[in-house]
């Protein structure tokens, strides 16, 4: 018993150093659908990376949303917000939402095949966190081990920020977008570095833990701007699990700000 114990602990441990030390290199490699069977690999390379021409999602858009009485308060506010409206709700209305859009088996279907067999055989041990969002999101800091971003509605265009830039960034920077910080914020800010990139749906982006995030509308053409619906599937192992949760519980649920850029 004492053994088994012991084990436990040391995987643990390993687990927990291993989450700590996570590559924040602005690197970003890009694969296509049909080399799915790369996803393993680039996980064990750590850096951010690009899938292209992925399936698209059948649901979670403005035409489902409108459709289905539990989300009737979030499509009265999309029927009067614009393009870059933030949405107002907090981090756990967002999972919330997650486990009403039925996201759960188009994700059983399209991604848990191409993604490492351990997180199916296991999956009480590498659970996932379905979030869903509509309109833009200030900075918030990645938890999961992976976390798979992808819009299904509009484009977007994401903010990457490692946590090499954490000793420059101002106080209250959650919530906030990166161009909008001044020197009257931080005295360093002109040497915060960030890495921007535009998804659509069909375009899926992998951020490894600690990275921070957020993104806006993108135009779809030159005059031509939707409101982006965007999906956020964490994709955990037992340290960010416990990881995440030990940090809601501290935080609490807090109302996403109204912010404007």
């Amino acid at each position: 018993m004492l053994t088994w114990i012991l084990i436990i602990c040391i995987i643990f441990f390993l687990g927990a150093v291993f989450y700590k030390q996570t590559i924040q290199e602005y690197k970003l490699n890009q694969i296509e659908w049909n080399q799915g069977d790369r996803i393993g690999e680039l996980f064990e390379e750590g850096t951010p990376f690009i899938v292209r021409s992925t399936p698209i999602c059948p649901v979670w858009t403005n035409a489902d949303v409108s459709q289905r009485p539990d989300f009737k308060e979030l499509a009265d506010w999309v029927s009067v917000v614009d393009a870059q409206g933030i949405m107002p709700w907090h981090d756990h209305m967002a999972t919330i939402y997650g486990k009403k859009a039925l996201l759960d088996p188009w994700l059983d279907e399209i991604w848990t095949p191409v993604l490492p067999r351990i997180r199916s055989i296991l999956h009480f041990l590498f659970p996932r966190d379905v979030q869903v969002w509509a309109g833009g999101r200030g900075l918030y800091e990645q938890k999961a081990a992976w976390t798979l971003l992808f819009p299904t509605q509009g484009a977007i265009m994401v903010t990457m920020m490692s946590k090499k830039e954490d000793k420059y960034m101002p106080a209250g920077w959650q919530g906030r977008f990166a161009d909008s910080f001044t020197v009257a914020d931080s005295p360093y800010v002109s040497q915060l570095k960030y890495l921007d990139i535009k998804l659509r749906p069909g375009t899926a982006l992998f951020i490894p833990a600690h990275w921070k995030v957020s993104w806006t509308a993108a135009p779809l053409t030159e005059t031509n701007t939707v409101l982006p619906f965007v999906a956020i599937i964490g994709l955990h192992t037992p340290i960010s699990k416990l990881a995440t949760a030990v940090t809601k519980q501290s935080a609490g649920p807090k109302r996403q700000a109204q912010l404007t850029k």
